[in-house]
């Protein structure tokens, strides 16, 4: 059996240790995780060789003369350090990926008895994690142990102090937080615009108001962060070492959301200054970039390279889209100094994050509204043209087939003279003017490609800004062991080795164990992001934007509940659709 040896005291009357520990509520409050009071197992002596940590005696009660030991020796932890021994790595940290408790394969993989689950192993962990703790309360009864760093205790106090609003603060946060999931747009109406997510279900889930717009989820992740300090600071106002884990991974959360903010405070300002003091210079900059579009117009119609389009129907596609362009520089190069001063005061005020979210339903809605315009013209030309109307229809005619609606193929069919005359007329007609139809459809696909690619980019910093876990990595580069990973055992041999005496009852061996902590890993830490990249890589592949384009669909931008950092809540609204999705397919 494993025996976790606390501490060495110099009594020999196991009274002392039972009344000091039972005035302290400190172990009153983690006995239990420890099956209770502690007990002398027996009789130790060191020798003077201080690099040797292996007793010289030892003497175990209620053993064998030819019991053998296998000591593994730990280092006791501070309370205060936060330091502590883990079996594995936090539950929070579960990829998104992991089978759910509800899974019919959870209950297969608890019956499976290649995964044997020590017994007591847990009850180990706890006493080994409170030993640090008995031993100050034994040793300095007088001096109550300190369960948290001088700095973090003096920040939380007045975090619990500026709580007094919290009612206030609660009520306003939980009533936008109901505002912001509000359902607005059916998802079954999102088919056409290929944003629909594929495991939801139709007609059973709504695109709610911070899916649509940046602005909206920004100001709700500062509601959960709201409620988040309001009812997490009092649990860490740290009053006993019991779940030692958990009380970690709040204690990380809740500091971690304080460096993102001030450090997002403090970009923003610097951003905001610039952007304040050089609106004119940007304003310049961004106009030179709206009249590209104009100049490429022009650029194609004087047959670039030798590419020779049809005169008339260039010359309708630039006409249109020049005059598209020439409103939208009536109205927005004018503002664009005063926008970017707003952006800047606006940066200044609610944190670079406040900015890019407001970039980004700008550049999607707004600033982009006539890229947006002329790419929804060319692409239905394009699409009704040249892949309904000529690849579909007069293709079919022209080879003498016709598609069957019922059982979704091809079939032979026999047309008349007249509606073969007229198919191959217009078929030739649509042959020649594709070309032209095809080169500004391309032009602007790019255009939309490079605004998808660049609000992208601004919603992927968005979310790194919002959830970076900056206080994880600093305490994994500064104290591995505040974050740990595991547990593993080295083999130690002491420097200079010295015999035990044999007229001990017990024989110990030269080697032993070191207890040591396994930091967590890297993934682990970035696994949200990890699965955020997929999602991204699996969005924006390059084989899928091709076929997108050449098919004629529509170029949609990622949903912003996609890419979003999943709470706990957000985790079990995911998979909620996932069995709606499945049951319907049932």
């Amino acid at each position: 059996p494993a025996v976790c040896v606390v501490g060495v005291l110099e009594v020999n009357d196991p009274t002392d240790l039972h009344h000091a520990l039972a005035g302290s509520n400190l172990w009153n409050s983690v006995k239990d995780s420890c099956n209770g009071f502690p007990k002398f197992i027996g009789k130790c002596a060191f020798g003077s060789n201080h690099r040797n940590p292996l007793p010289e005696t030892l003497e175990i009660d209620d053993t064998d003369q030819d019991t053998q030991f296998s000591l593994v020796f730990y280092r006791p932890h501070d309370p205060a350090s936060l330091r502590f021994y883990t079996l594995d790595a936090p539950e929070n940290a579960v990829p998104l990926h992991a089978i759910p408790a509800s899974h019919p394969w959870a209950a297969l993989a608890s019956l499976d008895f290649t995964r044997l689950s020590p017994v007591g192993i847990e009850n180990a962990i706890n006493e080994i994690n409170s030993a640090s703790l008995v031993q100050s309360i034994v040793y300095a009864p007088a001096k109550p142990p300190r369960l948290l760093p001088t700095t973090a205790s003096f920040l939380l106090t007045l975090a619990y102090n500026l709580t007094i609003l919290s009612n206030i603060v609660l009520y306003f946060s939980r009533l936008f937080t109901k505002f912001a999931n509000l359902p607005i747009i059916p998802i079954f109406s999102l088919d056409i615009f290929g944003t629909r997510p594929a495991n939801a279900s139709k007609g059973t889930e709504y695109m709610r108001l911070q899916d649509i717009s940046a602005t909206v989820q920004y100001l709700d992740v500062r509601t959960e962060q709201a409620i988040f300090f309001i009812t997490q600071v009092t649990t860490l106002q740290r009053q006993d070492t019991r779940n030692v884990g958990t009380y970690s991974y709040k204690y990380t959360n809740f500091f971690n959301t304080v460096w993102l903010i001030l450090n997002d405070m403090t970009i923003g300002m610097a951003i905001g200054t610039f952007l304040i003091e050089n609106k004119h210079v940007l304003s310049i900059i961004i106009n030179r970039y709206v009249q590209m579009p104009r100049e490429t117009l022009f650029w194609l119609d004087a047959w670039p390279a030798g590419l020779k389009l049809n005169t008339q129907l260039s010359g309708f596609y630039v006409n249109m889209f020049v005059g598209i362009i020439d409103t939208w520089n009536a109205i927005m190069p004018p503002l664009s100094p005063i926008l970017f001063e707003y952006l800047g005061h606006l940066s200044c005020f609610g944190g670079l994050t406040l900015l890019l979210a407001i970039s980004s339903d700008l550049l999607s809605l707004v600033l982009t509204a006539h890229l947006r315009l002329m790419y929804e013209i060319a692409r239905g030309i394009y699409w009704a043209a040249g892949v309904r109307l000529g690849g579909g229809l007069l293709w079919g005619v022209f080879r003498g087939k016709r598609r069957n609606v019922l059982r979704q193929r091809t079939d032979t069919w026999s047309y008349d003279i007249d509606q073969l005359l007229f198919g191959t007329v217009l078929f030739t007609l649509i042959a020649f003017l594709f070309p032209t139809a095809l080169v500004y459809y391309m032009l602007f696909a790019a255009l939309r490609l490079g605004t998808l690619l660049l609000q992208a980019g601004v919603e992927t910093l968005l979310a790194f800004m919002h959830h970076f876990p900056l206080f994880a990595l600093m305490l994994r580069a500064k104290d591995p062991k505040r974050l740990p990973g595991g547990i593993f055992l080295s083999l130690q041999r002491p420097r200079l080795r010295t015999g035990v005496q044999q007229d001990s009852n017990t024989k110990v061996t030269s080697v032993y164990l070191s207890l040591e902590s396994q930091p967590i890993s890297f993934p682990a830490i970035f696994f949200q992001y990890i699965e955020l990249w997929n999602r991204l890589l699996k969005h924006y592949n390059p084989l899928r934007l091709l076929y997108l384009v050449l098919a004629g669909k529509h170029l949609g931008s990622i949903p912003l509940y996609s890419i979003r950092y999943e709470s706990e809540h957000d985790v079990q609204r995911r998979r909620a659709l996932d069995e709606a999705g499945k049951e319907k397919v049932e």
